[in-house]
């Protein structure tokens, strides 16, 4: 399973990222906007997806993904973190952070 030092170590390899406590738990974020924050409970882990990835990722593979029932209308998914496939969750986190960080920011990590 992955843990919250894996999840650490590559949220916060991304340019701008901070690690700030969001009521007792560790989120991610780029100039205070959040893109993912790990869970209480050790297993689970929030992430910040476009509507379509959103809606595509719960559909595909439910047990992996789903809607936060505090955040039915917001763009986030729980990830089940013993379930997910690492390189797949790394490319999930990115995402999460290009969704908050500066274009320019983006591009110049891609390039």
């Amino acid at each position: 399973m992955i843990t919250e030092d894996q999840i650490r170590r590559y949220a916060l390899s991304l340019p701008e990222t901070d690690e700030v406590d969001h009521w007792g738990k560790p989120s991610f974020r780029v100039k205070n906007k959040i893109y993912a924050v790990i869970q209480p409970d050790g297993v689970t882990l929030l992430v910040k997806l476009t509507a379509e990835d959103r809606e595509a990722y719960t559909t595909i593979d439910p047990e992996v993904y789903r809607v936060p029932p505090k955040y039915p209308t917001l763009n986030y998914v729980i990830i089940q973190l013993e379930l997910v496939d690492p390189n797949e969750l790394n490319s999930l986190i990115f995402k999460a952070w290009s969704l908050v960080a500066p274009k320019r920011v983006v591009k110049s990590f891609i390039t």
